[in-house]
């Protein structure tokens, strides 16, 4: 008995004597430990034993406290005491709490960053009005920009006609106009819309009125409803803009109304107008062109109908419609529709980015779940003797279950309130990524739900964690001394499952490292593309002069020559500058874009059987235009001052245009023109034009996207498109914006001046959204590693630290520092060789869902993979190293006399 009391004083002493001023706690625990023991070896019932030993000890407190849990405390008494006796416990181990605390905030703040937005793009209810009922339809063909070709107004009505499931059917035409204000005038996105279009979408106003069926046809008066972010960002919130009217283009429109905050697709818009603002968008070539398609259609289902239904409803009068006109629609281009529902629509551009980052996210929150739940381990070995005392007071499972809940439950709400604080500035950053993708990211916001997904986060968290410890079933004499020993070892059962916690944090390392890495290489390979232009000493200033307003073809083609004329005396003024090298004008800037273009055809070609008719972006240049945007010239020569009007018509193709019309050919003095229905409705003739020079390919529609087919025409010679100015300096081109913008200014005061940008901030801009996507990924990849590696780390100290005998013998015995050293990293190396393996395989089996994200890098680009294992095996022995050095430098004599 003096051996046993002897043991159970010194674990007594092993657990609250590490802190002076508890001297006096531990000698009333070790007392009244060794008094409950004596008292069950002489046969007294345990409940017995507990009380006499307490009363025995003066503890009258704690056996009133006994006597309360077997009656059963009040509920909320109970978990009072239980979480001031987690804050004091935890302000006991401040190391504990503040490392565990920061883990959890990084992987909680993280996840609910990313889950803010996923829901604020892809999760959340529409505002619209039954908004699960809107269906986006998407016309598209075969060839560059033809992702999406709009719909033509017979188009539209065959569908009224043929889709009985659709309750309604709206049209919206996407149109770019010049607000002309007091003092300025800025370029604004509008949409022509038939007055059904609010109903169907189900909006409402929040001031005035919005459009109805009566607003449609000619002869109304041209109304505006603007939407809500323009309304606040333009006028201030101001209400008694209401009744005032605007001038679009010289055209006075009235504002009717403020519709709610809403998105629209596939463009935002400022503002929305009846059809009647545009006279080409109520004339007989808009109203009876099958193939003139501007047309955005948006429809609601019927009461009881479904999205399947509509689909085959859809598809049968697709069908009709494309043998019924045939020459509408060419075979070759594979023309087809697709049904999908709006808030999928909306959301597609950002669906795999988001759902990317979301998977990214969680593994960290695994991992540092699984970092926590082994410092848990770790502290819960260390105080499995407290828990065997309360086992032997009297505490069954439940209640240690529920003391180690509560107290994990307070260490995980203040890990989440701290991730919420991260969560807060990680918004503002996502807010920016989702911009770039989806209509919807003004609705992004840390809301109840975000903040209950938080919650929930956390509650699981404390629930795995307060399972992860094990809690003794009874206070025998036999646990008492069992829970010593553990103590300073641990048992084979938790020793394994922590092993498998750090297995399991290397190998999701190493899925966030590679996904990083094939981002990372997207992101250069992008970088590294040619964008077809020599130099990117070039400055783009996109200006229209000519007034579209109203689609009076009459009206601009008589403002077409006072607009040549202020583009040339704009292009001298700027010529002028210093260090301006060329100045051209043209209708497409470079790298501003492509888009679907008009059929054409070459002289004496004809096409194979189910070949598609070729097409190419309509553009026109001046004959500094190719020098000024260094767009290399291949053959021939560029346009000259005497392409004018009346001259003979020539053209400029570009090489992938060239290869197509004239494959293996000098198309210099071959023919070309323009053909096919929509030609009638363009201002531009279908003469043969005969070709004077091939130019070089440029990534107009984007770094990722393939040359677009262009075909350019002598700005003198045709009607005067818009575009703006290329500007080419010797050095630091952006060191002339301001001068240039000025020249713009003098010559055209209330003209609205796009965005200014250089060739280097255009291709910046474009591999913009993927940088950010491998920033994010990078970082989350770097925060598990770290992670992961203080993970090996804290396993192999803790492993030093419970066999610090066996070390100590071992060199007593002969063993040198090499070999012990050699020993903890050999531990550590099948841990990081598993994990490693694990993580590799895990990686290449997902790396496929990140197709679309990727370019120039495969999905299982050997490369990544061996560099993203090489990495973590050398952070891994880094930190294995670490534990290993620190058991090398053990004191063998020191180790022996502690045992």
């Amino acid at each position: 008995m003096r051996y046993a009391r002897a043991a159970l004083a010194r674990i007594a002493g092993l657990f609250t004597g590490h802190r002076a001023d508890d001297d006096l706690r531990a000698d009333l625990r070790a007392h009244l430990e060794m008094e409950t023991a004596e008292n069950i070896r002489r046969g007294i019932h345990p409940d017995a034993a507990r009380r006499r030993a307490m009363l025995a000890s003066g503890g009258l407190t704690q056996a009133a406290e006994a006597v309360h849990d077997r009656r059963g405390l009040p509920w909320i008494e109970s978990i009072a005491a239980d979480i001031r006796y987690a804050l004091r416990a935890l302000r006991h181990s401040p190391a504990f709490t503040t490392i565990v605390a920061i883990t959890l905030a990084l992987g909680i703040g993280a996840n609910t960053a990313i889950f803010s937005v996923v829901r604020g793009v892809l999760l959340k209810p529409l505002p619209h009005r039954e908004g699960d009922r809107l269906l986006y339809l998407r016309q598209s063909m075969d060839g560059p920009g033809a992702a999406n070709i709009l719909f033509s107004v017979p188009e539209v009505r065959d569908f009224r006609s043929g889709a009985k499931s659709f309750g309604g059917i709206a049209e919206y035409s996407p149109w770019t106009i010049t607000l002309q204000g007091e003092s300025d005038a800025v370029r604004i996105d509008i949409g022509l819309v038939t007055g059904n279009f609010f109903e169907v979408m189900g909006l409402s106003p929040v001031l005035g009125r919005l459009t109805r069926p009566s607003d449609d046809g000619p002869g109304v008066p041209p109304v505006m409803v603007l939407t809500h972010e323009f309304w606040m960002k333009r006028f201030g919130g101001d209400s008694s803009i209401v009744g005032k009217q605007l001038k679009l283009e010289g055209t006075s429109v009235t504002v009717i109304g403020v519709v709610q905050p809403a998105p629209y697709f596939p463009d935002r818009m400022d503002a929305l107008a009846n059809m009647v603002l545009s006279k080409h968008h109520l004339s007989a070539q808009m109203v009876q062109g099958r193939t003139h398609r501007m047309t955005e259609m948006i429809a609601r289902l019927a009461p009881g109908a479904s999205v399947e239904q509509a689909r085959s409803e859809i598809a049968g009068t697709y069908a009709r419609m494309q043998r019924e006109y045939k020459d509408a629609y060419d075979p070759g281009s594979h023309y087809r529709v697709a049904v999908i529902p709006f808030k999928e629509a909306i959301g597609e551009r950002a669906r795999l980015t988001l759902w990317l980052l979301m998977a990214a996210a969680a593994f960290v929150l695994i991992i540092a779940a699984a970092n926590v739940a082994n410092l848990t381990l770790m502290r819960g070995v260390r105080r499995e003797h407290e828990l065997v005392v309360r086992a032997a007071l009297g505490a069954g499972v439940a209640r240690l279950r529920r003391l180690l809940l509560v107290e994990n439950l307070v260490l995980t709400l203040l890990g989440a309130s701290l991730g919420v604080l991260m969560a807060i500035g990680g918004v503002r950053l996502l807010v920016s990524l989702a911009e770039r993708y989806s209509p919807r990211a003004n609705e992004i916001r840390l809301d109840l739900v975000v903040l209950g997904f938080t919650l929930a986060l956390s509650v699981t968290l404390a629930l795995l964690l307060s399972f992860v410890a094990s809690v003794p079933r009874d206070g025998s004499l036999g646990s008492m001394i069992a829970a010593g020993v553990r103590r300073m070892s641990g048992s084979l059962r938790k020793q394994r499952l922590q092993r498998a916690l750090v297995v399991a944090q290397i190998a999701v390392s190493v899925v966030l490292l590679a996904g990083a890495g094939l981002l990372t290489r997207t992101m250069i390979q992008l970088s590294d593309v040619n964008t077809g232009l020599r130099t990117e000493e070039v400055l783009t200033i996109p200006v229209q002069l000519l007034s579209f307003g109203g689609g009076d073809f009459e009206r601009i083609m008589a403002g077409d020559a006072a607009a040549k004329q202020g583009y040339d005396r704009i292009r001298r003024d700027i010529q002028a500058l210093p260090g301006v090298v060329a100045v051209g004008v043209g209708s497409s800037l470079p790298l501003h874009g492509a888009d679907i273009g008009m059929e054409v055809k070459a002289e004496g070609k004809a096409l194979a059987v189910g070949e598609a008719m070729p097409r190419a972006a309509l553009r026109t240049a001046d004959p500094d235009f190719f020098r000024a945007a260094a767009i290399p010239l291949l053959k021939g020569r560029p346009f000259a001052t005497t392409d004018r009007p009346g001259g003979g018509r020539v053209v400029i193709l570009n090489q992938v245009l060239a290869d197509k019309l004239f494959p293996g050919e000098d198309p210099i003095g071959k023919r070309v023109a323009w053909t096919g229905d929509l030609l009638r409705f363009t201002p531009f003739s279908g003469d043969w034009r005969t070709v004077v020079g091939v130019v070089g390919n440029t990534r107009d529609g984007g770094l990722d996207a393939e040359f677009p087919p262009a075909m350019f025409m002598p700005f003198a010679q045709e009607l005067s498109l818009g575009g703006g100015f290329v500007i080419r300096a010797d050095s630091n081109v952006a060191s002339v914006t301001t001068a240039a913008t000025r020249a713009v200014r003098r010559v055209a005061p209330t003209v609205s001046i796009g965005k200014v940008q250089t060739v280097a901030q255009l291709k910046d801009q474009s591999v913009a959204p993927r940088r950010l996507n491998a920033a994010l990924v990078s970082s989350f990849g770097i925060l598990a590693v770290i992670i992961a590696a203080v993970g090996i780390a804290g396993v192999l100290a803790f492993s030093v630290s419970a066999r610090t005998n066996e070390i100590g013998i071992r060199m007593s015995l002969g063993a040198d520092q090499a070999r012990v050293q050699r020993m903890i990293l050999k531990e550590g190396s099948v841990l990081l060789a598993i994990g490693l393996i694990v993580g590799v395989a895990g990686a290449f089996s997902t790396a496929g869902v990140m197709r679309g994200l990727l370019f120039g890098v495969a999905p299982h680009d050997p490369p990544t993979f061996v560099a993203v294992a090489v990495m973590m095996a050398a952070i891994g022995i880094a930190a294995c190293w670490i534990p290993a050095r620190r058991a090398a430098r053990i004191d063998p004599a020191i180790a022996m006399r502690a045992t």
